[in-house]
């Protein structure tokens, strides 16, 4: 269920979304572009077994802001986030994470200093929504959309 097709973007942002489960990454999809953002998406199990590289993904699609959910155990999916957010090309990106359990991941790794926004459940689609609009915010890149 990869987006693999380099998408141009000038004026709109666009977003990356890595979620395990086809019903979110659609319901996510949906909601940003009704809001007139891009998106491009695929599954984190594409891209934790290696069969999609992300790093050549951000390169191809340039997302302003990646919308990365972290799935339990969070050590081993933290770690795994932690080596990818600290590569050249994925250094610069805003990241907002969504989770099942915004505290333990907190309690487990102490992600608030790495990550800029953590959105944990129960949340909607709307609540990303609201966060990528901070991360653009935050970056000084919020485009009109």
């Amino acid at each position: 269920m990869t987006s693999s097709t380099p998408i141009q973007h000038v004026s709109r942002p666009l977003i990356a979304i890595f979620n395990s489960r086809d019903e979110v990454i659609e319901g996510l999809r949906s909601a940003l572009e009704a809001e007139g953002f891009v998106t491009v998406t695929a599954h984190l199990a594409e891209i934790q077994s290696g069969t999609l590289d992300l790093v050549a993904f951000a390169q191809v699609h340039d997302p302003d802001v990646i919308v990365y959910d972290l799935p339990r155990p969070y050590e081993n999916h933290w770690n795994f986030l932690r080596l990818m957010k600290e590569t050249n090309s994925l250094k610069s990106r805003a990241w907002v994470v969504t989770t099942t359990d915004k505290k333990a991941l907190l309690a487990a790794v102490g992600a608030a200093s790495v990550v800029e926004i953590i959105v944990g459940q129960p949340y909607g689609a709307s609540d990303v929504v609201d966060a990528v609009h901070v991360a653009l915010l935050t970056r000084g890149s919020e485009k009109v959309v």
